[in-house]
């Protein structure tokens, strides 16, 4: 896009510039095509995709910022939260506010990330490494384009289709939603018979089950809003199974499943991994805790939707009720007096996200952080999705109310593989599969987007407890479905913004 190019290979050379030791192979070939060809060079190539999702993804507010129109998350009502405030009071759709900072942040990933990507795909062509490297490499970059594509239509509309390592000229037109659906589809197709079958893989990389579990995600959006062609229903059904039945994937205990060793289990699909030896530190427990607790309250749950969770085991695992009331002299991080206070007496008046302060670490300097790694993809999600894509394609059959009664059972805190009449349910409409999804996957970056495909943002907007500190510019709408592209991009190219640029197919 127009001097994009600069602002790409900026971009590049900042992120080589920054990247930590374990990364510090030859990474000259990530800015020219047609140089990878040995296996070290194809390992230098993957290296940067991973890590960049994984900076991209350590401060969760910024990577969510388009998306706290969802009622499982609202802001505090000061402070720097302004752009987070947007959003959640759904302040945008005809392409206002569209400069403000924090929502260049997911745009500018998802683009440098598809950048590797291309480059990656492009260099293998020539690469003189053992075939198999080549095809795994190829199907991991094929995943992770898809991924940041899926992402990218998802929060901005029908983005421009740039499928070469070559930098962009600025004068590329936007495809139609229906068109980058169609190429990331031909993506994860590819990957998903090249890529290890899920515990073969080499750790913390892709696996078949997260190329399938993306496939799933796509064919589950691209049924709902704003294509809406149902007969995708049953393929999102089907590609879930596949996930199901490869019979490795689990549910942990609901009470293990958001300690930090619970992490990387086999529930998960695919995390973004964090460690206290490396240059990223995981910024999830300093979003999540109030000021009070010496983070940033970036977010928490709406009363809302806290009001409406089920009581249970769950809900004890996912929110915190007494509020850690904490200083740091000198910083270090102690306990004030008294050590918590209450929800509703807190500086914030909500309760706070228990599963990302869960395995907070509060010795690491004056604000908490922690090192437990994100889930982009975990089993209990598609499990749901299976539940709800049968629903409302095929319809129910005994496999898919198995597989929403494993969510609800660990919920209850049950063997989830127990048939259990307490919990167990013989049928669900597709909109209570939706709310269970939204309580499992409660903050975790989900939950908006189920609600613009499936087009209750109004429904669940009108619910807002009117005691929400931030208080709603307009009730929203389709306007309010797709984020503003970030003002730079706009400025520096021949895009055009929404909703006039916003093209179905």
């Amino acid at each position: 896009m127009k001097h994009i190019n600069k602002i790409f290979l900026l971009a590049i050379i900042a992120f080589l510039g920054n990247s930590c030791s374990d990364l510090e192979e030859d990474t000259s070939s990530l800015l020219t095509v047609g140089k990878i060809e040995t296996e070290a060079d194809i390992a230098a190539s993957v290296a940067p995709i991973y890590r960049r999702l994984l900076e991209m993804h350590k401060t969760p507010h910024f990577t969510r910022t388009a998306t706290y129109g969802g009622d499982d998350i609202t802001t505090w009502i000061a402070g720097n939260k302004a752009p987070l405030r947007v959003f959640d009071r759904y302040d945008y759709g005809s392409g206002e506010n569209s400069d403000i900072n924090w929502l260049p942040h997911a745009w500018d990933g998802y683009w440098q990330t598809i950048y590797y990507c291309n480059t990656l795909i492009d260099g293998l062509k020539t690469a003189t490494a053992p075939e198999s490297v080549v095809k795994v490499a190829d199907a991991e970059a094929r995943t992770f384009r898809a991924l940041s594509y899926l992402n990218l239509v998802k929060l901005h509309g029908n983005m421009p289709l740039i499928l070469d390592g070559v930098l962009p000229t600025g004068e590329e037109q936007r495809a139609t939603v229906l068109e980058n659906y169609l190429q990331i589809e031909s993506d994860l197709l590819i990957a998903e018979t090249s890529l290890p079958i899920p515990g073969t893989q080499e750790e913390g990389r892709a696996s078949a089950s997260l190329a399938k579990s993306i496939l799933a995600d796509l064919y589950l959006t691209w049924a709902g809003w704003p294509v809406k062609d149902v007969s995708k229903y049953p393929l999102a059904a089907e590609k879930a199974k596949d996930v199901i039945d490869y019979n490795y994937h689990t549910l942990l205990p609901i009470d293990q499943l958001w300690l930090l060793e619970g992490a990387d289990s086999k529930e998960s699909i695919f995390s973004l991994r964090y460690s206290d030896d490396e240059s990223i530190v995981g910024q999830a427990a300093t979003a999540f805790t109030f000021h009070q607790g010496r983070g940033f309250s970036d977010c928490f749950p709406e009363l809302q939707f806290f009001n409406d969770f089920p009581e249970g085991p769950r809900k004890d695992a996912t929110f915190i009720l007494d509020i850690p009331n904490r200083n740091s002299p000198g910083g270090v991080i102690t306990p004030k007096d008294p050590p918590t206070i209450p929800w509703p007496d807190s500086d914030r008046g909500h309760p706070m996200y228990k599963k990302y302060v869960l395995s907070e670490d509060l010795t690491f300097g004056a604000r908490p952080v922690s090192f437990r790694s994100i889930e982009l993809y975990r089993y209990a999600e598609i499990l749901l999705i299976y539940a709800e894509a049968q629903a409302r394609g095929d319809g129910e059959n005994t496999s898919s109310i198995e597989a929403l009664n494993q969510v609800k059972r660990r919920a209850a805190g049950l063997p989830y593989l127990s048939p259990d009449g307490s919990v167990d349910v013989a049928s669900a409409t597709p909109n209570e599969i939706v709310d269970e999804k939204g309580w499992e996957l409660a903050a975790e970056n989900k939950r908006w987007f189920d609600l613009v495909r499936t087009e209750r943002v109004a429904e669940m907007a009108a619910k807002r407890d009117a005691s929400e500190p931030v208080t709603l510019v307009r009730q929203p709408g389709e306007a309010q479905y797709i984020a503003p592209i970030p003002f730079n991009s706009i400025s520096l190219s021949d895009l055009v913004q929404n909703p006039e640029g916003f093209k179905i197919q």
